[in-house]
């Protein structure tokens, strides 16, 4: 029997951290199904200072998370750079988007690259236009406009990429959870049968002795030693 999962929405905010460009993306799955809500990227290139930039992007993922209302925030775990400096803006993004989710209550999952390219590509090395297809197809998305705009922007497919990670994750774990709950219960009624057998085996009344009817019996015969 096919795994019945729940009919209530869940709904992950996706996003690629930057200080420049923040891609994000809002995708809900219900069932089986997951569908885009909305995607899109926050700009801070016209501003010079890096506080006034950060603060434009908590802003912005702050009016996302406000209108959009998704229970979980999924994005890259932080990871090592030959370049000190990019990977120093990168985690101050990432930062800006771990404070706004958690001042919205929302849990966090966070995934290596690796993972969530696995996830939406089936294939840990995939590049970026292989993950926008693999992205596109997940959502059934078709070439019309919104995927246009889509594809224009990296960031947001990205992000998109993440959520999408999670849902299948997410996913993952619940079909482990069905399948342990049922292994769970067909234990339980075995033990039940098991303890009913036990019951009724301790409750019949056993013999105390062998019953001898019908036994044929032999005449031993006494040998008496005569002294001589």
């Amino acid at each position: 029997m096919a795994a019945q999962f729940p009919a209530v929405p869940l709904r992950v905010l996706g996003v690629d951290p930057g200080t420049l460009r923040t891609g994000w993306g809002v995708i809900e799955r219900r069932g089986h199904t997951s569908t885009l809500c909305a995607a899109g990227v926050i700009t801070a290139k016209g501003f010079h200072s890096l506080p006034e930039r950060l603060r434009m992007i908590h802003a912005g993922l702050v009016e996302v998370i406000t209108q959009w209302q998704p229970q979980v925030l999924s994005l890259e775990k932080a990871f090592l750079s030959y370049n000190v400096q990019s990977a120093l803006r990168l985690g101050e993004a990432r930062g800006v988007a771990l404070l706004a989710a958690s001042q919205a209550g929302l849990r966090i999952a966070e995934y290596n690259p690796t993972e969530i390219k696995t996830a939406v590509a089936s294939y840990g090395r995939a590049d970026k236009v292989q993950i926008q297809k693999a992205v596109f197809t997940h959502l059934g998305l078709s070439h019309g406009q919104q995927t246009t705009s889509l594809a224009a922007s990296k960031d947001a497919t990205d992000a998109l990429a993440a959520a999408l990670c999670h849902l299948n994750s997410s996913r993952f774990v619940e079909h482990i959870r069905l399948a342990t709950a049922k292994e769970g219960r067909k234990t339980g009624q075995d033990a039940e049968r098991m303890q009913l057998l036990r019951s009724a085996f301790q409750k019949r009344s056993m013999p105390r002795s062998v019953p001898t009817r019908g036994v044929p019996t032999r005449s031993v015969p006494t040998v008496l030693k005569v002294k001589g």
